[in-house]
């Protein structure tokens, strides 16, 4: 779902955007902080950061209000790192 540009959230969103365009990465070989990179995997639904939120679960799980946060393919504080390092889940060169 796309925001609108004037909002904060669009605001963010083309900022991340922008930021993914510039980087040298790509989702084929995506930066450490990615979901698919070496520090970011860690914090997937099966990675051993994210591993801890779904053993918790509620809010801490990957569809609760916090754990959602990491899911690197929605729009999310995670989504708009992944944006911005031009990430697999969510590319920079994959407008929204």
């Amino acid at each position: 779902m796309a925001s609108a540009p004037g909002t904060a959230k669009g605001k963010i969103e083309n900022a991340a955007q922008q930021a993914g365009e510039a980087k040298d990465t790509n989702p084929k070989d995506p930066s450490v902080i990615s979901s698919g990179g070496a520090v970011g995997k860690q914090f997937n639904p099966d990675g051993a950061i994210g591993q801890v939120g779904e053993k918790i679960g509620g809010p801490f799980s990957k569809d609760g209000a916090i754990g959602s946060q990491f899911d690197a393919a929605k729009d999310g504080l995670a989504g708009q790192v992944e944006k911005a390092v031009d990430g697999p889940s969510r590319p920079a060169t994959e407008k929204k």
